[in-house]
């Protein structure tokens, strides 16, 4: 064929059909026979009274969902006006009169009528996980992506233990937050509150990481939520972050008390849920927050040489990013474009965005010119979730699934995880002074 037929190529499809319905002998053997067969195969008779341009038309609307759903979805906590994008029928010139109409469904593996196929793809796209994967190039990649999320219809199906796991990882959470915002009041926290289900996603992606062999996982992260990680997640004794909120002058130090306590690293073993044994690290990081990126790419890339990690599978490196950071530092791009070389490569990191929505007191439209902040890692032709942050069990979800696209192809992955801030950059502002409307509805 001139070109092999993909989604990516909708448009040079397009104009291989449209020739082929004015004229079969306009296109060339190859693409007369793969649309005679489509034809044939979709609707069991010869091209004629419109039934290969209706199957067709049925064809762009599982695209439309598959490309568009995560404008349809309810990723934004927040938001609390209609969707942004609609879906309309007569947009790809159907009627409810098709709606009973059945079509082949791949997914589905059977026919269905297509007002089932709808809800289908409405379950699997248009939820809380927004889903941004037909930019990927790879046809394996992207045909093993979409059959993973189309069969279990992005629904997660959690057995009772795993829930209770959910609840136990959001209560430890909310728990630390709320005992340091009653005793330490106006003292610098950069709480997690408002995305407490990052625990919940860095503790499948542990337990998911062990379990396919992973070793060791270096973590680097900025401010927000890192004492809640310290203590929930690499099991910091509490008392020892809460001395550190206590005045501790030491003389013999030139900065009295070394740095503060949310640039701090550390070191930890941590036990999974399948009884295995998986080193952390967690990279310390200063004020400039993206810094710690190539850091910890470097970190893994030494632990993996150490190791004789051919595979670089036993060492994975995890990022966790605010949104303003992601989409507004140049070190962000630097080191996503250096992933992918030989000298740099380190098998895919696993990115997750505590997206706060604002970034300090700037609003998103106000500091980037893109839709999400997270569209820069398109380059490097990787899937990117979007999820909410008031659905966990969505954020556990699809959490194992990046995992598991990690592990199997060695490539980055990014979780949106879609948020706010409940008190503020941190808790020493007063966040109604600049943003009062984003406050009422928080």
């Amino acid at each position: 064929m001139d070109q092999f037929p993909y989604t990516a190529n909708m448009n040079f499809i397009e104009e291989q059909y449209q020739r082929w319905l004015a004229n079969p002998q306009s296109v060339s053997l190859d693409w007369q026979r793969f649309l005679q067969g489509f034809a044939l195969g979709a609707t069991g008779c010869e091209p004629g009274a419109g039934s290969t341009s209706l199957f067709y038309k049925v064809e762009q609307l599982m695209f439309h969902f598959r490309n568009f759903g995560h404008w349809m979805g309810k990723t934004n906590p927040l938001d609390v006006a209609s969707p942004q994008a609609k879906f309309d029928l007569a947009a790809f010139e159907l009627t409810e009169a098709h709606l009973d109409q059945k079509f082949y469904a791949s997914f589905a593996q059977q026919e269905l009528a297509l007002k089932d196929m709808i809800a289908w793809l409405q379950q699997t796209y248009c939820g809380t996980i927004g889903v941004e994967y037909l930019h990927i190039q790879d046809i394996q990649e992207r045909e093993w992506l979409q059959a993973q999320m189309e069969t279990s219809r992005n629904q997660p199906n959690l057995a009772a233990e795993e829930k209770k796991r959910i609840l136990q990882k959001l209560y430890e959470a909310w728990r630390f937050e709320h005992f340091l915002h009653s005793n330490y009041i106006g003292q610098k926290r950069f709480s997690l509150e408002g995305a407490e289900t990052m625990l919940v996603m860095l503790d499948i992606a542990l337990d998911e990481l062990a379990k396919q062999g992973c070793e060791e996982v270096v973590l680097g992260m900025a401010h927000r939520g890192r004492l809640n990680v310290l203590v929930n997640t690499f099991w910091k004794l509490y008392e020892d972050i809460f001395c550190e909120f206590d005045d501790n002058y030491d003389p013999k130090t030139v900065v009295g008390s070394s740095d503060v306590r949310y640039h701090k690293g550390y070191l930890a073993t941590m036990k999974t849920r399948y009884n295995k044994e998986i080193r952390l690290m967690l990279s310390a990081n200063p004020s400039h927050l993206e810094a710690v990126n190539p850091v910890v790419e470097g970190l893994v890339r030494a632990r993996q040489f150490a190791l004789n990690d051919q595979s670089r599978s036993l060492v994975v490196p995890m990022l966790i990013h605010g949104d303003a950071a992601f989409a507004g530092q140049g070190i962000v791009p630097e080191t996503l474009n250096l992933s992918q070389l030989n000298g740099y490569r380190t098998g895919g990191t696993i990115h997750i965005i505590i997206n706060n929505q604002i970034g300090f007191t700037t609003l998103p439209q106000d500091s980037r010119s893109t839709k999400y902040p997270t569209d820069i890692a398109k380059m490097l032709m990787i899937p990117i979730f979007h999820v909410n942050t008031e659905d966990p069990e969505a954020a556990w979800y699809i959490t194992r699934l990046a995992t598991d696209y990690r592990m199997k192809f060695h490539k980055d992955v990014v979780i949106d995880l879609v948020c706010f801030r409940r008190f503020g950059h941190n808790e020493s502002d007063e966040p109604f002074f600049t943003q009062p409307q984003m406050y009422n509805l928080i």
